[in-house]
Order: structure tokens, then sequence, then C-alpha cells
């Protein structure tokens, strides 16, 4: 069997003398999968954080669609807060015209409501969307899962049990096998990245931030704080988008 770049042997206690191969996913941001040693682990569960304005949707959006139009990857973007029309206009205006004839699929909070009618929207949602993503995954067998975002989720979704919901919630999709990104906005002015234990919870995170480099410049910036099972680069990179794509350079000089 032939091995592709981003294969890697891993040693397998489960198996005598035989490695199981891990594949990364390419975020293909330039730069960014050297920073991550190749990409992200397929199966993980991957969290986006940063405050309002760090484009965070996207670069999630970005990463999924890539993989679709480069890998043939199927994509399913969840969004609990936008709606499609808008999420659509705005990768259209990030230069991803050929979004419709790829294997991406969009649906927001409106779509699944209307496929849900017996369930009130203040309630059960955790439980709507765990349903919701199961029968996708059986039926299309996505790649890459996205959900936007965690904190309109817990609006619609009030947890009386975080720690243990959550648990719950995260082996649920990491048993799912496909690649898996969570956004979480983060207030101005917080000290935590997550609003309960969703950072120990999941394989890795990447922190999004705009950062004022002087007088008049607010450079975005991206930084892996954490990627189980890759051997990553640590520290912050500032973020551009390129007309059609996202590049990350290092910080020369604040």
């Amino acid at each position: 069997m032939a091995l592709l770049a981003n294969d890697i042997f891993l040693y397998c206690p489960k198996h005598t003398g035989i490695s199981d191969i891990m594949h990364k996913i390419k975020t293909y941001i330039d730069g960014f999968d050297d920073i991550l040693g190749g990409g992200i682990p397929e199966g993980h569960v991957v969290l986006v954080c940063g405050t309002p304005g760090t484009m965070k949707t996207s670069v999630t959006y970005s990463i999924m669609y890539e993989n679709a139009k480069r890998e043939g990857y199927k994509g399913l973007y969840i969004s609990l807060e936008e709606s499609y029309e808008g999420l659509k206009g705005a990768m259209l205006d990030l230069g991803m015209e050929d979004i419709d004839q790829l294997p991406v699929f969009m649906i927001d909070v409106g779509k699944i409501r209307k496929a849900h009618p017996e369930q009130e929207l203040s309630k059960g949602w955790l439980d709507i969307l765990t349903k919701y993503i199961q029968k996708r995954i059986e039926s299309d067998d996505f790649d890459i899962v996205v959900i936007d975002s965690l904190a309109a989720l817990y609006s619609l979704a009030p947890l009386k049990n975080p720690r243990a919901e959550l648990f719950h919630f995260m082996r649920f999709l990491k048993d799912l096998g496909s690649t898996v990104f969570l956004i979480s906005e983060i207030s101005f002015g917080s000290m935590s990245l997550v609003a309960h234990d969703e950072d120990f919870l999941a394989d890795g995170i990447i922190h999004l931030t705009m950062h004022e480099a002087g007088d008049s410049d607010i450079q975005l910036r991206i930084n892996c704080i954490k990627m189980r099972r890759t051997k990553h680069q640590r520290g912050w990179y500032r973020l551009i988008h390129t007309g059609k794509k996202f590049t990350t350079t290092p910080i020369i000089s604040d």
C-alpha cells in the first residue's frame, strides 16, 4: 500500500509489530500546515477560538472548502447563528465562487428546526443536533463537520450539567470518525477561551486574535495552542487573507 506524504506510522499496542496509519487533514493555509507538523490528524475534534471579528468562520470554512476542492472531501457546515444565505454570501466575498460545484453542504438553524417541528426551539437542541449529525454522517459520510458556534448552541440548549453533557457530546463527535471543528466565541476581556471544559475535552485548539502592532496597525494572528498526536510549533503568527487564500507569516516585531 502506497503512503501519502501526510501519512505517519504510529505504534499501536493492540497489534503485534504492526503500526496504524494516521492521516492528516491539511488546512491549506499557507505556512500553517508546516507549523502543525503536516496538518490536523484525521478524526480530531478541534476548537477554533477567538473574539468577534477574528474571522473564525472564514478560516474554518476555508479549511473545509479547500479540502473539498483539492481532495474531494465532503464537508458539512452547521450554522447556528448566521443564515444559509448570509454564510454563503460571506464565502463568495472571499473568492469561493465555485461553492455550488463542490461536495460542501451548508445548513442553518432554521432548516434544522423545520426538520424537527416536534421540538421547541429552547428544548432538546443538543439531542436534536446529535441526531441530525448522526443521520447525515450515516447517509453522506462527511469527512469534515463544522459547528458554528458553541455559544449559539448553549443559548439554544442551556446545559444543566455542563461537564457531563459536554463529555458525552465530545465523545459522540470523536466516535463519528470525521474531523470536527467547533467554533468558540470569546468575550472581549475574557481570560478563558471557552465557557466550560471544552479545552480539556478537545483534541486541538486554534486561537485567533486581533493584535495592535503600533498606532495604526491591527494584525490578525493565529496560534496552535494544542494539537494531540502532532509535534506542532508554538507561538503566534500573522494571518493574512490575500485575495482568495489565507497565509501565515512570522511576526517580525511588535
